[in-house]
């Protein structure tokens, strides 16, 4: 008996592909504004470590306003100057307190420089500065070795120098994962009473966890790739 041919694909109505765009150009605008976010988290978490030259300029309001008001009241400048010298000086103490110090394009590639120079590739680093900020993050390291694999208790002492509370754990092969304990975002920064957090403590935690914990490692056991997440 022969078969009945296929039925042709019924093409979809001109709303139909109008509302699919729609909502495709939504779907790119909400991707392109997570990846601005990342961008401004990955900046923020860098120039609160290293300083910003944003916020290092507020520095000069700050100084300039409490140079006028003490010297209005030592006597050498009409107090009529308080109002001016009082506003400079919140100007920049404000600034200085909620400002966002963002890292310029000169820190960025500097980091970015200082990973790739590395003796081994060390990957999900900036993107675990991009994620959003908490008041405490989990790094989890998944590195494998190129050759053998170090005993665990070696590995949890070594990292022990730098982290109170991690764990390590076999990921079977040439693999181990080793887990940080939490890492404050805290900032004692609060705007309407809510907490601000950053990712600025992650950078100085991978700094030495590369630096003095796996560039030690690879000196006896060769490292193969390294690679950080965070848990969401």
């Amino acid at each position: 008996m022969p078969l009945d041919p296929p039925t042709p694909a019924r093409a979809p109505s001109p709303e139909l592909l109008r509302l699919a765009a729609e909502g495709a150009r939504n779907i790119e605008r909400a991707d392109q504004r997570q990846q601005e976010l990342g961008e401004q988290h990955m900046r923020v978490a860098l120039g609160a470590h290293y300083g910003s030259a944003r916020q290092r300029g507020l520095y000069v309001p700050l100084v300039v306003g409490a140079v006028l008001v003490a010297a209005m009241a030592s006597g050498f400048i009409s107090v009529d100057y308080m109002t001016a010298g009082m506003a400079v000086l919140l100007l920049g103490a404000l600034g200085v307190a909620f400002l966002d110090p963002v890292a310029g394009d000169a820190r960025v590639a500097s980091e970015r420089a200082w990973l790739a120079a590395r003796p081994f590739p060390v990957r999900g680093y900036f993107e675990a500065l991009q994620q959003r900020p908490v008041a405490g993050a989990v790094l989890l390291v998944h590195i494998r070795f190129a050759g053998e694999t170090p005993p665990l208790d070696l590995v949890q002492g070594v990292l022990g120098r730098i982290d109170a509370n991690p764990s390590v754990r076999s990921a079977g092969g040439r693999g181990l994962v080793l887990q940080s304990g939490l890492i404050s975002g805290a900032t004692g920064i609060r705007v309407n009473k809510v907490p601000v957090y950053r990712n600025h403590r992650i950078v100085p935690y991978v700094h030495r966890l590369v630096d003095e914990v796996l560039a030690p490692l690879h000196a006896t056991y060769p490292i193969d790739q390294v690679e950080l997440t965070r848990p969401v």
